[in-house]
């Protein structure tokens, strides 16, 4: 039986409410070599930094991530202060500046409150011992905002999924079309080079000698070999596919040992067919590592 295949790409959004706070978690992922995130929040909770991290990290492996929270309060007073002495200087330098000139409107006290420095918001800074049970509810929602996020990937990784078991099963024929192809049977390789050498070097070269240049030759061009671990890679794609995330890594290792035969086999053609059936592998396994560049 198959594991899910998880993507790393996926949206998560999940809101909370404590008391006369509300907030907004919010995370978008896309793909990455290993686990990146980075976490915004309002001023007077960076102290929620570490516990948020290791929450994402008990429930992730890779992926990039771009983490925010959006605190709302109705708390009333306590949610700004009024610099009460800048104010005082406001309204006697505005009351002097009216016995200078009598015509000069007395300021209001809306808009010396506009006024830079006189109003403040509060920061309430959420390491304070009396907000733990508001930070538990609001790590609580976190966990929500990551399973929302999880369920995305798990969607979008049985799309990928699909799409990676096809490539798989496409490559696999490609591999079974170059076993037979001319240019990698030992028979065929070996005649074929006879011929040319017989060609270039006239019917006199002594038959021992041909047969032992034509065999070194032959050794030269066998791409059985490489063919062979070409179907050990493709028993290990399928493997990694049925065991499910997280095998990105692995997946993308896979990948490179795959290049690293399909380069060698092209190499050692001596057969058109066989040289356009790599070409073909090598088309079709860069797609293999393009969709497994987003799984988990």
């Amino acid at each position: 039986m198959s594991m899910p295949l998880n993507s790393m790409t996926g949206y998560g959004r999940a809101e909370g409410q404590f008391e006369d706070s509300t907030w907004v978690w919010e995370v978008r992922a896309v793909n990455g070599k290993n686990l990146d995130m980075r976490l915004r929040f309002p001023a007077g909770f960076e102290s929620l930094d570490s516990a948020c991290r290791r929450k994402v990290k008990d429930a992730l492996t890779r992926g990039n991530l771009q983490i925010s929270l959006d605190m709302q309060s109705s708390g009333g007073d306590d949610n700004y202060t009024i610099n009460e002495v800048w104010l005082q200087t406001l309204i006697d330098s505005a009351q002097a500046a009216r016995k200078k000139n009598p015509q000069t409107h007395p300021p209001s006290l809306d808009g010396l409150y506009l006024v830079r420095g006189v109003v403040s918001e509060s920061t309430q800074s959420a390491a304070d011992p009396k907000f733990k049970a508001r930070n538990n509810a609001v790590l609580k929602s976190l966990d929500d905002m990551l399973a929302k996020l999880i369920q995305a990937r798990k969607t979008e990784g049985k799309a990928l999924a699909k799409i990676l078991k096809s490539n798989v099963k496409s490559f696999e024929t490609l591999v079974a079309k170059a076993r037979v192809c001319e240019g990698a049977l030992a028979s065929d390789i070996k005649q074929k080079i006879t011929q040319k050498l017989t060609d270039l070097l006239g019917e006199n070269l002594p038959q021992d000698k041909l047969v032992q240049e034509a065999t070194m030759l032959a050794i030269k061009a066998d791409v059985r070999e490489e063919l062979d671990r070409l179907d050990a890679h493709v028993e290990q794609a399928k493997v990694l596919l049925k065991t499910g995330s997280p095998i990105g890594r692995k997946l993308d290792f896979l990948c490179q040992e795959f290049i690293r035969e399909i380069n060698t086999l092209c190499s050692k053609s001596t057969d058109i067919t066989l040289t356009q059936i790599g070409l073909d592998m090598k088309s079709l396994i860069e797609q293999f590592r393009e969709q497994a560049a987003n799984v988990e």
